[in-house]
C-alpha cells in the first residue's frame, strides 16, 4: 500500500521541466471556481470565509491523494482538453510530458506539477458536486485533497458520504477513494476547523489557541535569545502567516513582548 504522506523530490533538471510545464501548459488547464488550493489570489483564509456563516460544516478526505493520480488519468485530461491548451499536444507529447510529471505511472508529492494537476484532473467532480450542493442549499469547496460542504440545514449534510463514495466509484478518471476515518461533521455548537484555521460559533476566523499559544512561547524564547537560527526563521514564517489570518493577534504579541521584538523577529535581525 502507499504511504500517504511519502513524498519524492525530484531532481533540480526535473523539476525545472516540470515548472515549465506548468507556467507554459498546465495554466490553460480548466480548475473549476469551487477549488481554493494553489490557486493565486486565494488563500486558507479566503476558503474558510466561504463557510464561516454556516451552521453545519462536513469534511471529506480523499486518501492518497497525490499518489492515485495516474499516467492514465492525465492522459484523459490532456486528450479532453487539447483544444484548449496553449500548445499543441501529440500522443507522443502527452506521453512524455506523463513521463515528466510522475513516477512509476503516479503523481508524487514533492513535484511542482502536482498541484496544478490535481486542479485540474478533478474539474468535472468539482463542477458536478457544486451544482449538487447548490440544489440542496449547500456550499461545496475543496482544498487538495479536503472536500468541504457546509449549510444552514440540518440533516442535509447526513447522507452525502455515501453518495460521494457511490460517484467515486463510478469514475474511471481519477480513481479515487475516501478517508472515512477523517471524515467529519460539526456544527456551531462545537469547534469548527477549516483548512487549518478555527471557524468561531459567531463566524470569525481565528488561528485557534493552540496556534498562538505556540507562537508566543517561541518569541517568548526568542526574547531570551534561546532560539536557533533555523528556528527563528520558523517563528518568522509563523508571525507572517499569523498577521495574514489574525492581524490583531501581533497587536497582543506587541503588547505583551514589545513592538521592537515583535519587528526584529519580522525582519530576521
Amino acid at each position: 500500500m502507499l504511504a500517504q504522506r511519502a513524498a519524492s523530490d525530484p531532481s533540480r533538471h526535473l523539476k525545472f521541466l516540470q515548472r515549465w510545464l506548468v507556467t507554459n501548459l498546465f495554466h490553460s488547464l480548466p480548475v473549476h471556481e469551487s477549488v481554493y488550493s494553489y490557486r493565486k489570489g486565494r488563500s486558507v483564509k479566503d476558503h474558510a470565509r466561504l463557510h464561516a456563516k454556516t451552521k453545519y460544516t462536513l469534511r471529506i478526505d480523499f486518501q492518497n491523494f497525490f499518489p492515485s493520480i495516474r499516467s492514465a488519468d492525465l492522459r484523459h485530461l490532456f486528450q479532453a482538453n487539447l483544444r484548449n491548451l496553449s500548445l499543441p499536444l501529440s500522443a507522443g507529447d502527452i506521453q512524455t510530458i506523463c513521463s515528466i510529471v510522475c513516477k512509476h505511472g503516479r503523481l508524487t508529492i514533492g513535484a511542482p506539477s502536482s498541484p496544478a494537476l490535481s486542479n485540474a484532473v478533478l474539474y468535472d467532480f468539482d463542477k458536478y458536486w457544486n451544482r449538487r450542493a447548490v440544489r440542496i442549499g449547500a456550499v461545496y469547496s475543496r482544498y487538495a485533497d479536503d472536500i468541504y460542504f457546509s449549510t444552514n440545514r440540518p440533516k442535509v449534510l447526513s447522507g452525502i458520504l455515501s453518495s460521494l463514495k457511490s460517484d467515486l466509484g463510478s469514475r474511471q478518471f481519477p480513481r479515487l477513494r475516501l478517508n472515512e476515518a477523517k471524515t467529519v461533521l460539526t456544527s456551531r455548537k462545537r469547534k469548527r476547523v477549516v483548512t487549518g484555521l478555527i471557524v468561531t460559533p459567531s463566524g470569525k476566523i481565528s488561528l485557534g489557541r493552540d496556534k498562538k499559544r505556540m507562537i508566543k512561547t517561541l518569541v517568548y524564547l526568542y526574547g531570551l535569545k534561546k532560539l536557533t537560527a533555523d528556528q527563528a526563521r520558523s517563528l518568522q514564517g509563523h508571525i507572517a502567516y499569523a498577521r495574514s489570518i489574525e492581524p490583531k493577534f501581533l497587536v497582543s504579541l506587541e503588547t505583551k513582548f514589545g513592538k521592537e521584538v515583535v519587528e526584529a523577529i519580522v525582519l530576521g535581525t
